[in-house]
């Protein structure tokens, strides 16, 4: 693996004690990562089951290839969003296949390097995108031209931010000033330093707080940057719609938006009657489309948090296609 690339996958034993890959089965990791996930499925399903990996951070791809060259006749790499996944898959004419994954979270390296906007400490561009490359639309983008409503939204919706108002007539403001002063771009350290002078926070207390107060605005603004909650949200029935009977889906969230779609999702697809209530008995004939496997959600063990303490907020949701 590429030297400057560093990640650790998260529940690794956990996904392949659910997802079962055995000797020739073929199966789709949804965020590839570091590799990780990948890696182990190769090995278990030798000597000729595959691995069709979405990815679409560049630098990911690299280490990832690097990694797994020994294994490069069985992987297929995809540079594009999981929320094309049957279109890849019609298009490799890949089946069958047997189980699919889904990490949702921010590699360590995405948080680590300092010219991608993810980290608080960042000293880069407000950036924020998973492909620098092909994607357009960045954090500065929409910190500096969104409208109040536009910008509203997202940090309600998608940060559950508590002060929006406050914060969002903050923004408006401060942003008047930064665009008078012709700066070239937008670093990620100053707009965190205008969000603690909104919110009326001194760094130098910011270690009373159990999360950097940021954090929820950063979410906000990363999940609108790359889609994040549509993209998981489409990819969910696509996924069920080429697995194999038996086949098992996993999904790995870190935040409570994205751990609510796959919970309801796989609620939903696991109900037999789909009546009304009001309904004296079932005329709809609907039959469960799976089976869900985990009754309640796996977290990291208290030996991954010590050895990986950004696994801790890790959910795991496995459910089987019957």
């Amino acid at each position: 693996m590429k030297e400057d690339y560093h990640h650790i996958s998260v529940l690794g034993d956990e996904v392949v004690e659910y997802l079962q890959p055995q000797a020739g089965q073929n199966f789709v990791d949804c965020t590839l990562g570091g590799g990780g996930h990948t890696q182990s499925i190769l090995e278990l399903t030798e000597p000729d089951g595959k691995v069709l990996a979405f990815e679409m951070d560049n630098r990911a791809i690299k280490a990832s290839k690097d990694r797994l060259k020994k294994y490069q006749d069985r992987l297929i790499i995809i540079q594009d969003s999981y929320a094309h996944l049957k279109q890849y898959v019609k298009k490799e004419d890949y089946k069958p296949v047997h189980g699919i994954v889904f990490d949702l979270g921010l590699s360590s390296d995405q948080l680590d390097k300092a010219d991608r906007g993810f980290s608080f400490k960042d000293h880069g561009s407000l950036d924020m995108r998973f492909d620098s490359e092909n994607q357009k639309l960045t954090a500065s983008d929409i910190v500096l031209n969104w409208s109040e409503n536009e910008l509203s939204k997202i940090f309600r919706e998608y940060g559950e931010v508590k002060q929006v108002d406050r914060l969002v007539q903050g923004i408006l403001a401060w942003r008047k000033t930064f665009l008078k002063q012709k700066q070239k771009e937008l670093k990620t350290s100053m707009f965190v330093s205008a969000v603690l002078r909104i919110l009326n926070i001194k760094e130098s207390n910011l270690k009373k707080h159990r999360i950097h107060p940021a954090t929820q605005i950063f979410q906000a603004l990363r999940i609108a940057v790359n889609s994040e909650l549509d993209n998981i949200t489409k990819a969910l029935p696509q996924a069920l719609d080429i697995l194999e009977k038996g086949g098992r889906i996993a999904v790995i969230s870190f935040h409570s938006l994205e751990d609510r779609i796959v919970k309801q999702y796989f609620k939903q697809m696991s109900q037999a009657c789909i009546c009304p209530p009001e309904s004296p008995v079932c005329i709809c004939g609907n039959k469960p489309k799976i089976k869900i496997i985990t009754k309640k959600v796996i977290a990291p063990s208290a030996q991954e948090i010590s050895a990986n303490p950004r696994s801790r907020s890790a959910k795991l949701r496995v459910a089987e296609k019957i």
